[in-house]
């Protein structure tokens, strides 16, 4: 008996598969502004990442305009490359050969959403897709809705630097960013 089904070459299964992981990754790719928005740079930033139960992570951020695109480099204490990024056109690329890092770019993605000004987030994100509040301390809160939860909360203490906040994650993750201090 005969099946009437063709059949797939190797070469086309493996296509396959390579074609859905990277319909896979896109998925879980962070959320990026619709369109581009005003913030400075160059911008050097002390970065220190904190999960439950596990060790802070000091690193070092420099991100920066190279034509049309914006580099962003994340760095550990030595000065080891972490995360090398190229967001151009509302897309974000590799940026040499380091392995893709699915976190430093949710942090990157985090970063933009925090520094978009409050009166362009409708534009950038969406009207609904952001709430932004006082806490009772007096800290400013933002956060980018997904799916009804918090993607990202950003919050600005009390009469702190605007430069100096927290990234909150839906994952549980903290980032505290400030200004990375020039030694003399």
């Amino acid at each position: 008996m005969r099946s009437s089904l063709p059949l797939l070459s190797p070469c086309r299964v493996i296509a396959a598969v390579i074609a859905i992981a990277l319909l896979a990754g896109c998925a879980g790719a962070p959320p990026v502004p619709a369109r581009e928005t005003a913030f400075t740079v160059p911008r050097q930033l002390h970065v220190v990442q904190a999960a439950a139960g596990q060790p802070s992570l000091d690193t070092m951020l420099v991100v920066q305009r190279e034509g049309a695109a914006l580099r962003w480099s994340l760095f550990d204490p030595m000065g080891v490359p972490q995360a090398r990024q190229m967001y151009e056109h509302g897309q974000w690329r590799n940026d040499g050969f380091l392995r893709p890092n699915a976190q430093a770019r949710s942090l990157f993605a985090a970063l933009m959403f925090a520094w978009t000004p409050q009166a362009e987030l409708d534009a950038a994100y969406g009207a609904g897709a952001w709430q932004a509040r006082h806490t009772p301390d007096g800290a400013a809160e933002r956060s980018l809705r997904d799916r009804g939860a918090a993607r990202w909360t950003v919050r600005w203490p009390r009469a702190a630097d605007p430069d100096v906040f927290s990234i909150t994650g839906a994952d549980g993750v903290t980032w505290r960013i400030a200004p990375l201090k020039e030694q003399p």
